[in-house]
C-alpha cells in the first residue's frame, strides 16, 4: 500500500471558534472532504492545525481561539494513495460545514519514505513534543519514554508498511535515552468535555548504535505521530536539531 504525506492549505469561511482540540477538528474536516468522493478506505493521521507554522493548541488546560474570517490555516496527514485521490476528487466542492466551514487552496503532496538507512555512530536529537501520551499495560506514560517511544515508531512503521521492527525496538534501552527534558502535564479536551492528560514540551534525546535507522524512524515518527489518539493529532513533534558523531 502506498502512502503520501499531504497538506492541505484552507481558508475560514466565517468566525472559527476552537474550544476542544484542533486535531479533532482537522481529522472531521479531513473526512467530511474526503467522504464528499468515497468513504476512507485507509487509516488517517491528522496533525493539529496549523496557523502561521504553528500547531493551534485549543483545547489544551481550557485553552479556547477563534479563528477570524478568511484566516489561512494547514492541515498535515498522511493517508493512502487511494483516499488522497477521493481528496483531490472532492476537493473543490465548497467549504466545509458549520460550526467551522472552511474551503481549500491548496494541496500538496508528497510519498511517504519507507526506506530505513544504515549507518551507526552516535547523535543527540532535539524534540519539540506537542500534546503526547503513551500507554503501558492501562497505565499513562506522561514524559517521553525511549521505550515506549521506540515501540511507538515500530508499530507505526509496521502498521504503514508491514516491515516488524520489534528487534530493533528492543534495543531501545542500550540505543536510547533521554539526556534533557523540559515537559509539563497537561489535560486535553477532544471533544463532547473528554479530557484526556498528556505531556507537551521539549527533550534531547541520546541515539547510539545503528543511528540512521533510529533517526529515519524518528522522521517518520514526525509525519504520524507516536503514542494513543494519532489519528487526531496527539502525539506530533517536531525535529528540532540533530547533531551525529562518528
Amino acid at each position: 500500500m502506498a502512502w503520501r504525506d499531504v497538506v492541505v492549505e484552507l481558508k475560514t469561511a466565517a468566525p472559527c471558534p476552537l474550544t476542544g482540540w484542533s486535531g479533532s477538528a482537522a481529522y472531521r474536516i479531513l473526512l467530511e472532504i474526503i467522504r464528499r468522493a468515497a468513504e476512507p478506505k485507509g487509516r488517517i493521521f491528522v496533525h493539529p492545525l496549523y496557523s502561521g507554522g504553528r500547531p493551534i493548541l485549543s483545547g489544551v488546560d481550557g485553552r479556547a481561539v477563534v479563528l477570524e474570517p478568511n484566516a489561512s490555516v494547514k492541515i498535515r496527514a498522511v493517508m493512502t494513495e487511494q483516499d488522497l485521490y477521493y481528496l483531490l476528487s472532492a476537493i473543490s466542492k465548497g467549504p466545509t460545514s458549520s460550526p467551522c466551514p472552511m474551503e481549500a487552496t491548496a494541496v500538496e503532496f508528497s510519498p511517504l519514505e519507507a526506506g530505513l538507512r544504515d549507518g551507526h555512530g552516535f547523535a543527540v536529537v532535539k524534540l519539540r513534543f506537542y500534546p503526547t501520551a503513551f500507554m503501558f499495560h492501562g497505565r499513562d506514560v506522561l514524559y517521553p519514554s525511549p521505550q515506549r517511544l521506540a515501540y511507538s515508531l515500530a508499530k507505526a512503521y509496521k502498521e504503514l508498511f508491514g516491515a516488524d521492527l520489534k528487534a530493533l525496538a528492543d534495543r531501545a534501552s542500550t540505543a536510547l535515552e533521554v539526556v534533557g527534558m523540559w515537559t509539563k502535564p497537561v489535560r486535553v479536551n477532544i471533544g463532547d468535555l473528554r479530557l484526556v492528560p498528556a505531556f507537551l514540551g521539549k527533550a534531547e534525546l541520546a541515539v547510539y548504535g545503528n543511528v540512521e535507522a533510529w533517526l529515519s524512524l524518528l522522521r517518520l515518527g514526525e509525519a504520524v505521530g507516536v503514542g494513543i489518539s494519532r489519528a487526531i493529532g496527539f502525539g506530533k513533534y517536531k525535529i528540532e536539531e540533530i547533531s551525529t558523531h562518528a
